[in-house]
């Protein structure tokens, strides 16, 4: 009866022990960006040329891109990057923050553009962020331009993130 009792016991304590440990370890599993609502879902980095509309990379609400402005190509100083953003299955606002460099004389600006590449909206001078309304099953291109760099001698290196507010 003893050995049939501390088996018993002996079992009991194995499986409370094993689904402890199973239950910490699926409350530690629940991923940063639940958290919390500024980590990117996925972070990459540019791909030249996005100089234009018809070359602009994809991007997607939620992700992070790293980009550089400021280098010399073909004679020409390049201050202007393009994403095309396709908006999601519901209409929403969408925060869009850039982080870079800041001169006294030049800084980055967001432009969002519609599909015909008519101007939306821009961030103000010297401010890092643009808010904006994307509708449902819309398009649209938003632009990183480095303004004052028309001449050059200045690198412009960024990321860009954006986040669904509602």
């Amino acid at each position: 009866m003893k050995k049939t009792l501390l088996a018993s016991l002996g079992l009991t304590l194995l499986l409370s022990t094993s689904a402890s440990v199973a239950l910490a370890e699926e409350a530690n599993s629940v991923p940063a960006a639940k958290e919390s609502t500024f980590a990117p879902l996925l972070e990459y980095n540019e791909q030249e040329p996005n100089d234009t509309f018809e070359q602009a990379n994809y991007y997607f609400i939620g992700d992070a891109v790293i980009g550089t402005l400021g280098e010399e190509k073909h004679g020409m100083w390049e201050n202007y990057d393009v994403y095309k953003i396709m908006a999601e299955n519901k209409s929403s606002e969408v925060h869009f923050t850039i982080q870079g460099h800041k001169y006294p004389d030049s800084w980055l600006e967001l432009t969002l553009f519609d599909s015909n590449g008519q101007s939306i909206k821009s961030s103000k001078n010297g401010q890092y962020f643009l808010n904006a309304t994307l509708e449902q099953g819309k398009d649209y291109y938003l632009a990183v331009n480095a303004l004052g760099l028309q001449f050059g001698g200045k690198m412009f290196d960024y990321k860009l993130s954006s986040e669904a507010v509602r």
